[in-house]
């Protein structure tokens, strides 16, 4: 069963450091008036909460013509000022401009690679982390950063190097500690991935997302009861995520807990109503609890949710089977199959529904593709109740010994 958590484990939202409005060059020697004066404006509208007006006040100041380096500080407070405001795209024009202006400026490589990141081009974003620990290695920030882009990257031995590097800078950080352990867990090495998490808590123990890493790290390891009491720990902080109530309820139904498992599954879906993966879950449910009824409605709605789910129009199928509704069965088994021609058992649970139909023909050809697909089925086939009136027929003697395509 999928978890919420096998969407990559939550990562913290890049971002670059804060400028320095009031210093943009970022320590260079005294200014000259027009440029004292449009640089104090520019403070001024920040504190006035009008980052706009602040960056038309530098954007004045670099028409001074000042020194490369203070237009190089001027032109990264402006990328900080439209990253501020979402304005990623002009952030990242500006970041481009400050470190040609001066390529040893990391904060101005710092808030390039955010924004890189945040336009989705994470190869680009390491790059210009990487560029950033180059010309200053003393900043734990950019090592972390560059640990979270290259994770990101599936590098996850790389990321860890750069994870060590910011925890020696920063030995305190629990953001540290914590993409630390999303690294471990791209290693399957969820021991580690535990202990990093731990450390995590220690600094920070109300961050929601470590718990909830922490809850898909114990159910990795089978540690069901230690992954419940993350899980809750995470809801107690954050009420409102509907992935770790989906992934409370998947440790409920692992433990056989379909109650529960029910009710943190309709938790999630208050929230998140169109999550097909927790109405599929939820009708599983109902099936091992003996409801058909109720397993449909959970099932049809998670292929309205996601009509392209062929597992989910496959659970479909059996629950109409199991209400003795062939047709209909039939029918959703032939949606499962359109969307994945490639499954043995999707030809097999049709073949079955045919059967109870009694359409010989249709059971015969299903029957021919599942064993193409999947030849160990031979085997099992004779077994099957539904295929029983058949066994007389030579040309289902004939199917089950003929060799493996």
């Amino acid at each position: 069963m999928r978890q919420q958590g096998d969407r990559p484990p939550g990562r913290a939202t890049p971002r670059g450091d804060a400028a320095d409005p009031l210093d943009p060059s970022g320590g260079s020697p005294g200014h000259d008036p027009p440029l004292a004066g449009l640089l104090e404006q520019a403070a001024e509208r920040l504190r006035e909460g009008d980052p706009r007006g602040a960056i038309e006040a530098w954007q004045r100041a670099l028409g001074l013509r000042p020194p490369a380096a203070a237009q190089a500080g001027l032109l990264r407070a402006i990328g900080d000022a439209y990253a501020g405001l979402g304005a990623h795209e002009e952030a990242v024009e500006a970041y481009s401009r400050a470190v040609k202006a001066d390529p040893g400026l990391a904060p101005a490589w710092l808030g390039l690679g955010s924004g890189r990141e945040r336009t989705g081009d994470v190869d680009a974003a390491a790059a210009c982390y990487r560029r950033a620990v180059e010309a200053d290695p003393s900043q734990p920030a950019a090592w972390n950063r560059l640990g979270v882009a290259l994770d990101r990257l599936s590098r996850h031995e790389e990321s860890l190097d750069c994870f060590a590097r910011a925890g020696e800078l920063a030995p305190d950080s629990a953001d540290v500690w914590f993409h630390r352990g999303n690294a471990c867990m791209g290693l399957n090495d969820n021991e580690a991935a535990v202990a990093a998490y731990k450390m995590a808590l220690r600094h920070e123990p109300e961050d929601s997302r470590v718990w909830f890493n922490l809850g898909q790290a114990f159910s990795r390891r089978g540690e069901k009861e230690a992954a419940l009491g993350a899980y809750r720990e995470a809801l107690l902080r954050r009420p409102d995520d509907p992935a770790a109530w989906y992934n409370l309820a998947n440790v409920y139904f692992d433990a056989g807990q379909f109650i529960a498992a029910i009710a943190c599954y309709q938790q999630s879906l208050t929230l998140q109503p169109d999550d097909f993966d927790a109405w599929n879950n939820m009708g599983s449910c109902w099936t091992h609890m003996a409801d058909v009824e109720e397993a449909i409605r959970c099932f049809a709605r998670a292929v309205d949710a996601n009509p392209s789910a062929a597992s989910c129009w496959n659970n479909l199928g059996h629950a109409w089977s199991r209400l003795g509704d062939q047709e209909h069965a039939v029918a959703c088994f032939k949606e499962a199959i359109r969307i994945e021609e490639e499954q043995a058992a999707y030809y097999l649970n049709r073949a079955l529904a045919y059967a109870r139909l009694g359409s010989t023909d249709e059971v015969l050809s299903d029957l021919r593709r599942a064993l193409k697909l999947n030849p160990l089925l031979s085997d099992l086939l004779p077994t099957l109740a539904p295929l029983s009136p058949l066994a007389g027929d030579p040309r289902f003697r004939e199917l089950l010994e003929e060799p493996p395509a």
